[in-house]
């Protein structure tokens, strides 16, 4: 009886509170990395400037958008990359038409953060990037890359040069 009441008790949670699923955080994944790629082969058939589309904006969590923007602007202040030396959607300072993204895996931590490891396909190259995904403003967002260093990454450096 307790395991029946137990489980049902889970059952009503999870009706209210839109317990999040893998295949909802893959079909998110698959929707932000479809748009990229439609935008960049868009952008390079064009011969049009990608800066123009802050993919970032739409796509990062408030805190990841937030600090990459705060190094952004150190990088500009310091005219040189400090962590922005590539293409953080695929990992290349260029791209070429074969440029593709796979989702490989997901491993949920609770309703609002998952873990996404997915494959990046640049210039016949294959590379696995971990993306760390978090539940806001009613859908999945970006919240770390690179194996979850990014964020970190941008810390270390704000704090060297005294920004916050």
């Amino acid at each position: 009886m307790k395991k029946v009441l137990i489980c049902l008790c889970l059952l009503i949670a999870c009706s209210f509170s839109k317990c999040a699923q893998p295949d909802d955080v893959q079909k998110r994944v698959e929707e932000i990395y479809s748009n990229v790629r439609d935008v960049y082969l868009k952008h390079y058939e064009d011969g049009k400037s990608l800066w123009k589309v802050n993919l970032d904006s739409l796509y990062y969590s408030e805190e990841l958008y937030r600090l990459d923007n705060q190094i952004g602007d150190l990088e500009e202040e310091l005219g040189g990359p400090l962590i922005h030396d590539c293409d953080f959607w695929i990992h290349a300072q260029d791209f070429t038409s074969d440029l593709a993204f796979r989702v490989l895996r997901v491993k949920m931590d609770g309703n609002k953060k998952a873990y996404v490891t997915i494959n990046i396909h640049c210039f016949g190259d294959d590379e696995e990037e971990v993306l760390t995904m978090v539940y806001e403003r009613d859908n999945w967002f970006i919240d770390d890359k690179f194996d979850g260093t990014l964020k970190k990454q941008i810390r270390q450096e704000l704090k060297e040069y005294g920004k916050k």
